[in-house]
């Protein structure tokens, strides 16, 4: 794949620009032309620091601006999956710029987050608590365990008493099931979105009859939904074209349902989970 050009600071020194080529043009267009569009700020991408990733951080940035997207989270697994993972850098605001100018001149926002892995029932994970502040997002699923969905939703459950969550990541993949109601009740008792993940539906993972369960109660109390792409190359970064079709078949608004359709209402989340992790003045 073609590399990125030089990189360079703008006059206020606030973001980075790509400079020069990048990825070719024809290569980064929306797979799906004419289709439902993009998601505007995905909350759900990995670079190739989570290894299953095939793209760098500007790549990414490239792809986002040839798509018309305003936001990603970079979400990149923790440890637990292969690699002694550093996240040091693209948290650090004074090193890695939240804003970042594309080759096309567009700026798109970069948060840095972490798909932290649930690894057993007591609910370890590799999250790294040493960042805990730095993150703007921490998103945890499961990837590892195979547990019935008791054990999961108890590994959740266990999880949350020692760990940060602010997305739970693919809750209806078939592979990991969860039971959908408790999950829910986490959700609204814990403040984080509930996922509906367009790769995984994509490639046959998710458990439509749970999806359609978890949408119908989250909606029914006012728990937090996301639609994200979970995007490891360029042709599933910022797309939901089978989100689109899931909830088209059902009769349901995804510009009602989805709180990062929304720039305000994402704003608000992203505000509330940060200061919900930092810690108040001594």
């Amino acid at each position: 794949m073609p590399s990125v050009g030089p990189v360079k600071r703008n006059d206020e020194g606030d973001s980075i620009v790509c400079a020069g080529p990048t990825i070719g043009a024809n290569s980064l267009q929306p797979k799906f032309v004419g289709g439902a569009g993009m998601i505007r700020n995905d909350l759900h991408v990995h670079s190739v620091q989570s290894m299953c990733g095939m793209h760098t951080v500007l790549e990414i940035v490239e792809i986002a601006a040839r798509k018309e997207m305003r936001l990603v989270n970079i979400s990149d697994h923790g440890r637990a999956s292969g690699k002694d993972m550093r996240f040091g850098v693209i948290a650090n605001k004074l090193r890695w710029p939240e804003k970042v100018k594309s080759s096309t001149g567009k700026v798109i926002t970069v948060l840095a987050g972490i798909e932290t892995n649930i690894l057993d029932i007591n609910g370890n994970s590799d999250f790294p608590q040493s960042n805990l502040n730095r993150f703007d997002l921490v998103s945890a699923g499961f990837h590892h365990s195979n547990g019935g969905a008791s054990d999961n939703t108890k590994a959740l459950e266990n999880y949350l008493a020692q760990s940060p969550l602010d997305i739970l990541t693919h809750p209806c993949k078939a592979s990991h099931p969860l039971l959908i109601e408790e999950i829910v009740e986490l959700s609204l008792s814990h403040g984080f979105a509930l996922e509906v993940n367009n790769t995984n539906l994509r490639v046959g993972k998710t458990d439509h009859e749970q999806l359609e369960k978890m949408i119908a109660l989250a909606s029914e109390r006012g728990a937090i939904l996301v639609e994200n792409s979970d995007g490891h190359t360029f042709i599933e970064i910022g797309e939901n074209e089978e989100v689109e079709m899931f909830l088209e078949h059902r009769n349901i608004d995804g510009d009602v349902l989805f709180i990062n359709r929304d720039d305000l209402r994402l704003e608000k989340f992203l505000a509330q989970r940060k200061q919900k992790r930092t810690p108040l003045p001594s």
